[in-house]
């Protein structure tokens, strides 16, 4: 038993060894000299970088070493995805190169915060308008993403984008990392699936299950980008929750005080009543819901049942 944990830890020592990030000045591909390290994923490393011949900023992605042909293949097919897309909201994909046992990605490198970090670290609050608004925007990259026969496959707040703009230029919200991304009714490789723990993705788990939320959120078909966009409102919407008492359940409708309208399309979203057809109605649905919020006409759900 030491000997299995002794050996064990080793191996751990040696693959965050082969995983440590790659130097400022490294140059990639011969062509990409590293500037900064920007974060690690499952399977990937993401570094900002600078084009030697051109000078521009570009974001480049490399297959996680210690994770072999497995980090290798998602990349690619990350890569043949992104190449195929075209859509002001989702980055430019600008090349691929295999090199050394590892694959590199090459893409628009956008200058922004992921949402977690706008809500985990700068506090940032979303009341239902704003959040409304933010999943239009949303919208707009995922029903060019179905239109082109594929899904995102992991809505989530680190995977969406919040760009600044100008005084004159309102913020823009991108769509990223599409390592999950398959062609719509894809079934993926046995070798993949297990590797991304989808043996069990049919199953569809409960609603305070995360992991039958994350399965659900998996299939390969549009609905599981509606669905993830249901939880990510929620997750905007509990951005100015705070816990009144013991009696909190967990339960959305008990603890957020939405109006119906709102309410009504995350129960569609989740597919809890008339789930949405597409993207397309999704959108339609929700520009009712922003015209009603902005107008002071969406009647108010109950109020939690909260002692005073």
């Amino acid at each position: 038993m030491m000997g299995g944990t002794l050996k064990e830890r080793l191996r751990r020592i040696a693959q965050q060894w082969r995983d440590y990030p790659l130097r400022e000045g490294t140059v990639i591909a011969d062509k990409y000299r590293v500037e900064r390290f920007l974060g690690m994923g499952s399977y990937g490393q993401a570094y900002a970088a600078m084009h030697r011949d051109s000078g521009a900023k570009v974001l480049v992605k490399v297959s996680k070493p210690s994770k072999g042909e497995t980090a290798r293949t998602l990349l690619r097919r990350e890569s043949d995805i992104m190449r195929a897309l075209d859509h002001p909201q989702i980055p430019r994909w600008l090349d691929y190169k295999e090199e050394r046992r590892r694959s590199v990605l090459v893409m628009e490198l956008v200058r922004g915060a992921n949402l977690e970090t706008r809500m985990m670290e700068e506090g940032a609050v979303y009341d239902e308008l704003a959040a409304a608004r933010t999943l239009r925007e949303l919208l707009a990259p995922l029903e060019h993403l179905h239109a082109h026969g594929f899904v995102h496959r992991d809505v989530r707040i680190p995977n969406v984008l919040e760009c600044k703009g100008t005084d004159a230029e309102e913020a823009v919200i991108y769509l990223i990392d599409f390592g999950l991304a398959c062609r719509i009714g894809e079934r993926l490789p046995e070798s993949l699936r297990q590797a991304l723990g989808e043996e069990d993705g049919d199953r569809a788990g409960s609603d305070g299950d995360w992991g039958g939320v994350k399965r659900r959120m998996r299939r390969p078909e549009p609905g599981s980008d509606l669905y993830g966009a249901g939880h990510f409102a929620l997750f905007l919407l509990y951005s100015g929750y705070a816990p009144q008492d013991e009696a909190d359940d967990g339960d959305w409708r008990s603890e957020l005080a939405l109006s119906e309208p709102m309410r009504g399309w995350i129960e569609r979203a989740l597919g809890e009543q008339r789930p949405f057809r597409d993207a397309l109605e999704c959108a339609a649905e929700l520009d009712a819901v922003i015209e009603a919020l902005s107008t002071g006409t969406a009647g108010r759900g109950p109020k939690p049942d909260h002692d005073s």
